[in-house]
C-alpha cells in the first residue's frame, strides 16, 4: 500500500511532468492571455498596450513570480520552454524593425493606413525647413542625453560592477538614455492626432536619426568593452558602407505588388541574418529592408497587416518575456541606493530629452504648443531602449542592477508621454484649424 505520509503532488509539479510541447503551449497561452488583459487595461487608463506587456514580462520574471511561486515559474518558463519562446521573441523583434523601417520609408503612420482620417488628410509637407529641423532635433536630442549619460556612467563606474571597463559602461549608458522608441512614438502620434502636425513629423524623423546614431554608439561601446573584436568592428564599417547606398535607392514610380506574408518573413530573416554576418545587429538589416519596402510600395497591402498582427499580438510578448527573465525586482533590489540610482537616471533622462527636443523645436521656429509637444514626444523610449538594454546586458556591458534601473527608466518615460500630452491639451491646446507648417 502507498504510504499515507506521502506529500501531495502540487499543481506546479504535475505541470512539470507534462510533455515539453504541452508545457510550451500552456506557457504561450498564459503569456498571451495575460498580455491581452493587461493591454486592455492600459488602454482604459490612457497608456500604450506595449507598456502593460513590458510590465507583465517583468512580473513573470525571477524577481517576482520566481520568488513568490518558484515551482510555477520553473514549470512555465524554465529551460524546457524558454529557448523556443526566446526564438519567437527574436523573430518578433526583427519584424518590428521591418515595420518601423517601412513606416519611415513611406513617410510616417498616416501613409501606413493606420492613422485617423484627420491624420491622413494632412500629408507631410515637402518643406526643406522641416528637413533641417529633423536633422537638428535628431542630432541634439541624441547628443545631449548621450553626453549626460556618459558623464553619469563615468561617475557611477567606481560604484557599479563593469566587467567591460568604465568607458564602455559610460558609452552604453549614454546610448541607452539617448534613444527614442519609434514604434511607441508612432502609436502616440496616431492616438493623439499629431501625425499631421509639424511636431509629429519632426519627432518621427528625429527619432529615426537618433536611433541610427544609437546603434553606431552601441557598436563603439561593444568594441571598447571587448565584446566586438577589431575584425568585427571593420565588418561593421563595411556593412554600413554597403547599407547606406541601399537607403538612397528609390524604385520607379508605381513599382511593387502586395507582398506575401511568407516572403516578407523570409526576406526579413535573410536581411537580419546578413546584417548580423556583417557585424551589425540583426535588427539593422530588418530596418533597412523595411525602408526599401516602404519606398517600393507605400500602399501597405495585406502583407503589412498580417505581419503587424503576428508581431504585435504573438511574437513581441515573447520578446518581452525573455527580457523580463533577466530583470531582478525582488526585495533585495529595493535599497535606498538603488532607489536613488533609478531616480537620478530618470531625472537626467527626462531633462536631457525634453529640453533638447523643445529647445531645438523653438529655435527652428515652431510655435509654443508645437515645441512643447515635440519635447514630450522625444522622451518616450519604450521597446527601443529595451532592445538596446538586452544587447548591452548580454554583452556584459552592464550588470543586473543597472539593467533593472534602466528598465524602470524606460517604463517611466514611456508612461509619462500620454499624460503629459493630455496635460498640454488642457494648458496649451492646439488650434482647432489646421496648424501651419514651419514659418
Amino acid at each position: 500500500m502507498p504510504s499515507s505520509t506521502a506529500e501531495p503532488v502540487t499543481a506546479a509539479a504535475s505541470f512539470g511532468t507534462l510533455d515539453p510541447t504541452a508545457r510550451l503551449l500552456f506557457a504561450l497561452a498564459a503569456l498571451l492571455l495575460l498580455c491581452r488583459a493587461a493591454g486592455a487595461l492600459a488602454r482604459r487608463i490612457g497608456q500604450p498596450p506595449v507598456l502593460a506587456e513590458l510590465a507583465i514580462a517583468v512580473l513573470l520574471g525571477p524577481g517576482l513570480l520566481g520568488a513568490l511561486l518558484p515551482q510555477a515559474h520553473q514549470a512555465l518558463f524554465g529551460p524546457g520552454t524558454r529557448p523556443v519562446l526566446d526564438g519567437f521573441g527574436q523573430l518578433g523583434a526583427i519584424l518590428l524593425a521591418l515595420r518601423t523601417g517601412r513606416m519611415l520609408g513611406v513617410g510616417g503612420p498616416h501613409r501606413d493606413g493606420r492613422g485617423s482620417p484627420a491624420d491622413r488628410a494632412h500629408p507631410p509637407h515637402a518643406d526643406p525647413r522641416e528637413g533641417r529641423a529633423v536633422a537638428v532635433v535628431g542630432a541634439v536630442s541624441f547628443l545631449l542625453p548621450l553626453t549626460a549619460g556618459v558623464l553619469c556612467g563615468l561617475l557611477l563606474a567606481p560604484r557599479l560592477p563593469h566587467g567591460r571597463g568604465p568607458l564602455a559602461l559610460a558609452l552604453f549608458l549614454g546610448c541607452a538614455l539617448g534613444v527614442t522608441a519609434v514604434p511607441v512614438l508612432v502609436r502616440l502620434l496616431e492616438e493623439t492626432g499629431l501625425s499631421g502636425t509639424p511636431a509629429g513629423r519632426i519627432a518621427l524623423g528625429a527619432a529615426a536619426v537618433g536611433d541610427a546614431a544609437a546603434w553606431l554608439v552601441l557598436a563603439v561601446a561593444l568594441a571598447v568593452g571587448g565584446a566586438l573584436t577589431p575584425g568585427g568592428l571593420w565588418l561593421t564599417g563595411a556593412g554600413v558602407l554597403v547599407l547606406v547606398p541601399l537607403l538612397k535607392w528609390r524604385p520607379p514610380a508605381g513599382a511593387g505588388r502586395p507582398a506575401d506574408v511568407s516572403l516578407l518573413v523570409a526576406g526579413c530573416a535573410l536581411a537580419a541574418g546578413a546584417s548580423a554576418a556583417l557585424g551589425l545587429h540583426q535588427l539593422v538589416g530588418a530596418l533597412v529592408l523595411g525602408v526599401l519596402w516602404g519606398r517600393r510600395r507605400p500602399d501597405p497591402g495585406p502583407g503589412a497587416a498580417a505581419v503587424g498582427v503576428l508581431a504585435d499580438k504573438v511574437l513581441l510578448p515573447c520578446f518581452f518575456l525573455g527580457f523580463g527573465q533577466r530583470i531582478g525586482l525582488g526585495a533585495p533590489a529595493w535599497t535606498p541606493a538603488f532607489a536613488g540610482l533609478v531616480l537620478g537616471l530618470l531625472a537626467v533622462a527626462v531633462a536631457a530629452k525634453v529640453v533638447a527636443g523643445a529647445a531645438c523645436g523653438a529655435l527652428c521656429g515652431l510655435a509654443a504648443p508645437q515645441w512643447l509637444r515635440l519635447g514630450v514626444l522625444m522622451n518616450a523610449r519604450g521597446i527601443t531602449e529595451i532592445v538596446v538594454l538586452t544587447v548591452g546586458y548580454d554583452a556584459g556591458l552592464i550588470d543586473r542592477t543597472l539593467l533593472t534601473a534602466l528598465t524602470l527608466v524606460a517604463l517611466a518615460t514611456t508612461a509619462m508621454a500620454g499624460p503629459a500630452l493630455r496635460l498640454l491639451d488642457r494648458l496649451r491646446p492646439l488650434p482647432a484649424a489646421e496648424l501651419p507648417a514651419l514659418p
